[in-house]
């Protein structure tokens, strides 16, 4: 699995550690130094896969219509569909209104679509899976790091159960053959959780979390298993001045290390 690197807006240097460049639609159309350090990256490497997150784990309210203008101005290699959380409905109502924007503006063409599955339920959440591979326009599957431990862990506590319930609905997707395209996991619990992926249609994953946990003083070496739910402002909010550099690319040495484990 490859993974990507999210750091706060107060330096955004940690990004360059991930193998892919993954761009939060909210910090685009707030922050012209986070487009410029993005459009940076981009030059000193054209090649690398760029993944535009439409920012509903982070409750940004960001629109088609922002979202249309983002992929415009970025043009990255994929984009997030819409999507609401929890709604099973809603999500896939918006990724037929996403799809034929994108026809539209005559994105489809150039840009992949990625399509995140959600529902409060299991059995929801495996309906929405499951209409996501049958499009063929989706390319890339979402497994998210809050809808998927709400559809399948019944007691479930906000940041928590991530690996348990992701390893869960994996095993579960295995057992029936339904692996069937590009799955990328949004965000992060335990980082051991990656190792236990041996399906080449697990491609990759990304995550705040090393930085978030080094500025909390977490050494993934010593404790990978706590997970301290992440402020939904921490990106734009955190000062990263203070923060044990070292540290952060200890932790990410260890993500890295357990993303790749079946490269």
């Amino acid at each position: 699995m490859d993974f990507y690197v999210i750091s706060p807006v107060s330096n955004l240097e940690p990004m360059k550690l991930g193998d892919r460049i993954f761009v939060l639609a909210h910090l685009w159309v707030q922050y012209p130094h986070y487009r410029e350090f993005i459009f940076n990256l981009i030059d000193e490497e054209p090649d690398r896969w760029i993944t535009l997150d439409n920012s509903a784990a982070e409750r940004a309210l960001v629109t088609e219509d922002v979202l249309i203008q983002v992929c415009n101005e970025l043009v990255p290699s994929e984009v997030i569909a819409p999507d609401v959380l929890f709604d099973k409905d809603e999500t896939i109502k918006n990724a037929l209104s996403f799809k034929i924007r994108m026809e539209k503006e005559g994105l489809l063409d150039v840009i992949d679509i990625f399509f995140c599955p959600q529902g409060k339920t299991k059995e929801d959440w495996l309906e929405a899976y499951e209409w996501g591979i049958n499009q063929d326009w989706i390319q890339t599957i979402g497994f998210s790091k809050i809808a998927i431990p709400q559809a399948w862990l019944p007691e479930w506590k906000d940041d928590q159960g991530i690996m348990e319930a992701r390893h869960m609905a994996y095993d579960y997707l295995k057992e029936n053959n339904l692996l069937l395209k590009p799955i990328h996991c949004l965000g992060q619990g335990d980082p051991t959780e990656f190792a236990h992926y041996d399906h080449p249609a697990m491609r990759s994953t990304d995550s705040v979390y090393p930085v978030f946990a080094a500025s909390l003083g977490q050494d993934f070496k010593v404790d990978h298993k706590t997970r301290t739910p992440t402020p939904h402002n921490y990106l734009e909010t955190f000062d990263m001045n203070n923060i044990n550099m070292d540290l952060v690319e200890s932790n990410v040495d260890f993500l890295k290390n357990q993303c790749h484990s079946f490269n």
